[in-house]
């Protein structure tokens, strides 16, 4: 992984605690949370992949566009969402995740490029779920009810 550090003058102006953001790196898209060190810095964690797409390479100079979102939002596949909107139980199982593990299985079905694949991966997860079969779900926080 390489990290984008955020400078000083835009930490100043953040909010504390863990942030999730949405924005770009050279005009390309990413959802990342930014990172935190125990020296006070902050700081993007970016993938492999990512880089690549955004052609970063080590020491870089690089154009970063980015805004606050919501932490508990969740990008959901379309491909995960036709399984969850077609199986009741599923959608139940879902609806009681933290929005953590929720991202969390969300970028497992995304992070195939073959939309077949995808499909796979979201009735897998989705099936192993109603049985209790993930790991995430063997001493897993439970979701806070309204």
């Amino acid at each position: 992984h390489t990290i984008v550090v955020v400078p000083d003058e835009i930490i100043d102006q953040l909010p504390k605690g863990r942030i999730r953001t949405k924005g770009t790196f050279n005009k390309t898209p990413f959802a990342l949370a930014i990172q935190h060190k125990k020296d006070g810095s902050r700081y993007f964690m970016v993938s492999a992949q990512l880089r690549k797409e955004a052609k970063i390479g080590s020491g870089d100079s690089v154009k970063v566009t980015f805004w606050i979102v919501d932490p508990d939002t969740v990008d959901v596949p379309e491909e995960l969402q036709a399984v969850l909107d077609q199986d009741e139980i599923a959608k139940k199982k879902w609806d009681s995740f933290t929005p953590g593990i929720q991202r969390g299985l969300s970028h497992y079905v995304n992070s195939v490029k073959n939309v077949d694949s995808r499909i796979k991966r979201a009735v897998e997860i989705m099936e192993k779920a109603k049985y209790g079969q993930l790991h995430v779900q063997k001493n897993a926080p439970k979701k806070k009810e309204d």
